[in-house]
């Protein structure tokens, strides 16, 4: 994602060489690769195939595409639009449902690390903090210390580097082996192999004619070191064709155990994933055969299974999907709902290992009871209509039962960006409130990872100021604290006093929608004495035990002294209905004047949703309004100015003079306890 990656850039002076060196090594890059093949139509987030994401990358190489970070974004061969940068090169690559960034990459659930760079493949990519490539073909490949081929996206007005010619800047995609030791090599838990893999059987060592040697683990070819081999005893090598390793599968199968060299640990490896068995545990599942390996392989793997592994814990057999780094347990009707899929054996700490609860990353899910597909973004769910998934490119979902994706919220989780796919407006998601970002905000915020939804997604978030969280200034580091819709200025020593909770950086724009005084009935827990306040009306009422236990102790927010006294009032303004829930009376209050309604009065006025008060807030309350209240009778629909707690019948031309013609519709009973003047 960064601009300007370390790596010795292979400028036009070096292209020829460059190209044939690749020939040397098996034909011209284009001829070797199939740039100019058709690209195949995968599926939005489905399995692509290697060959497909080479074409997809040269796709944009031949449109000359360039690199920037503000700019709008670039179509792919479908019209899918991704980020002209070098994580969206790769999403764009691999067909993904969202431009991810290369901090998100590193967390991502969608992808493994694999064991070495000696187990790159065509597709696969390497990772670093700051910038990621897509894999293309080593120089060499009998010796990878030549270097690889690569696509790379760098510098702003930049095309894409690539193996087949030199780009706008004059360089070829890439690099030296020193380069790449600085990456980790990944791939793509969706990555397709373009052929039926070679006939081989498992725990076997093969060898190519160019002397590469591979063990064979779980279906799947790991590159042997000369040390490494020889550290496996130097087994014998069986021969095999030039190019098998490359059509035998990328993923170690489930339920392969294997046993590390140097200690003799023992691990099972399901989804990519590796779980270290105890004795007991490997015991309980039967001592099957484990493979001896070198470390590395298993220093590669990652803790969390990859999507739509199904994990069976033989001791309880409770069987459970991961989905996105969060895990589901399937009941016996769910789980046969599902197609009663094949689940790996695992000890129940290897189901432990997965933490959460609800999905981590964006991804789509079906429930194949009702059919409905629903897009999670930020630990939230949202429906999507025929015509809103087909617009998205018809990703592809996962099936999961209707109880999984119920776990999930109705408003992304804060810190989320979001992308409306119908104009490319963002938008930063923070105590459940939306929040248009302007170009220049989002470019202060490094152009954070946003996730492209429908545009009903966006009108579903309807909140516009956050309820709760602490919010960073991006410009000035200043913090605050927001409770439902107010914001505080925190000191360092407040916020402090708060156990410092992770602040998300926003635009000053953002902050300053924010009031100072909190919604009705926000409840604020003074740190530094426990005394509750209730807010109504934009008045503080100190609640008594007695009071709080009477209104339910409902939750109420730590907030630092300052915030409490920010809020001045002790008698609240405006229109409201209040209840005391001790005599069930309710009350319509009018800028400071309570007037207690009756049955009939308050079913007139169409039984409004009142707020509970104690007693004594009710008590705080007068008779009279401010003087320029205006109230309205519903029924004959005359309106009365008060003033001095007196009433006034305007005629239509005095009250088409007033500068303001607010008024509030009032039972006549109310009106009549005001005397004229």
């Amino acid at each position: 994602m960064s601009i300007g990656r370390l790596r010795r850039a292979f400028t036009t002076s070096t292209a020829l060489s460059a190209a044939l060196m690749v020939g040397a090594a098996g034909g011209t890059v284009a001829a070797v690769f199939g740039a100019q093949a058709a690209v195949a139509a995968s599926s939005v987030g489905g399995p692509v195939t290697r060959s497909e994401t080479l074409q997809r990358s040269q796709y944009w190489v031949d449109r000359g595409v360039t690199y920037t970070q503000t700019g709008p974004w670039a179509p792919d061969p479908q019209g899918r639009t991704y980020r002209r940068d070098c994580s969206g090169l790769v999403s764009m690559a691999w067909h993904l449902p969202d431009s991810r960034s290369t901090r998100t990459f590193l967390s991502w659930s969608g992808k493994h690390q694999l064991p070495s760079l000696h187990d790159l493949r065509a597709g696969d990519a390497v990772l670093r903090d700051g910038h990621i490539e897509l894999f293309v073909k080593w120089v060499n490949e009998g010796r990878h210390e030549d270097g690889a081929f690569v696509y790379s996206f760098n510098n702003p007005g930049e095309t894409v580097q690539n193996p087949y010619a030199p780009d706008n800047f004059g360089r070829i995609g890439r690099d030296g082996w020193s380069e790449l030791t600085t990456y980790l090599p990944i791939r793509y838990n969706n990555i397709a192999d373009d052929g039926p893999p070679p006939a081989s059987p498992d725990s076997s060592v093969l060898r190519e004619p160019n002397g590469a040697i591979s063990l064979v683990v779980g279906g799947a070819p790991f590159h042997l070191t000369p040390a490494e081999y020889a550290a496996l005893g130097s087994p014998p090598a069986t021969a095999v064709a030039a190019g098998t390793f490359a059509a035998m599968p990328g993923v170690i199968a489930n339920g392969t155990f294997v046993r590390t060299a140097d200690d003799g640990a023992i691990y099972e490896i399901a989804g990519s994933a590796k779980y270290h068995l105890s004795p007991a545990e490997y015991a309980a599942l039967g001592g099957p055969p484990a493979r001896n390996v070198p470390n590395r392989l298993v220093a590669g793997l990652g803790a969390v299974p990859a999507d739509n592994t199904f994990l069976r814990d033989p001791a309880s057999t409770a069987i459970y999907q991961v989905v996105a780094g969060a895990k589901y347990h399937l009941g016996p009707a769910e789980y046969a709902g599902l197609g009663s899929p094949a689940a790996t054996n695992v000890p129940a700490g290897f189901i432990d290992t997965v933490t959460g609860s609800v999905p981590a990353d964006s991804v789509f899910l079906r429930d194949p009871g009702t059919t409905a597909i629903y897009q999670i973004v930020g630990g939230a769910r949202y429906h999507l209509s025929p015509a809103e998934y087909a617009a998205m490119g018809s990703p592809t979902a996962i099936n999961v039962p209707a109880g999984f994706i119920a776990r999930t919220a109705t408003v992304p989780r804060d810190g989320s960006f979001i992308r409306d796919i119908t104009d490319g407006a963002i938008y930063q998601i923070v105590g459940g409130a939306k929040y248009h970002l302007s170009p220049s905000e989002y470019s202060a915020l490094d152009s954070a990872p946003s996730t492209n939804v429908p545009h009903g997604l966006i009108l579903s978030i309807t909140r516009t100021l956050p309820s709760a969280g602490y919010l960073r200034n991006a410009t000035t580091g200043a913090i605050y604290q927001a409770v439902n819709g107010a914001k505080y200025h925190l000191s360092p020593a407040e916020y402090a006093a708060l156990g410092s909770p992770a602040a998300v950086n926003v635009p000053v724009g953002f902050i300053d929608r924010l009031g100072v005084v909190p919604a009705d009935n926000s409840f604020l827990r003074d740190i530094t004495d426990t005394a509750i306040y209730q807010i109504v009306g934009g008045a503080k009422y100190h609640l008594s035990p007695a009071e709080y236990a009477a209104l339910g102790s409902p939750a109420a927010v730590n907030v630092p002294h300052g915030f409490v006294t920010a809020v001045t009032a002790s008698v609240p303004a405006g229109s409201l209905v209040l209840r005391d829930p001790v005599s069930t009376a309710i009350y319509q209050v009018v800028n400071g004047a309570k007037y207690h309604l009756g049955v009939a009065e308050y079913a007139a006025l169409g039984s409004p949703v009142s707020l509970n008060v104690p007693a004594g807030l009710l008590a705080r309350l007068g008779a009279r309004p401010t003087d320029g209240t205006l109230l309205r009778d519903p029924v004959s629909t005359a309106i009365y100015s008060i003033t001095a707690g007196r009433k006034h019948h305007l005629t239509p031309a005095e009250y088409a003079a007033l500068p303001s013609q607010a008024y509030t519709d009032v039972p006549a009973g109310f009106i009549a306890t005001f005397p004229d003047a």
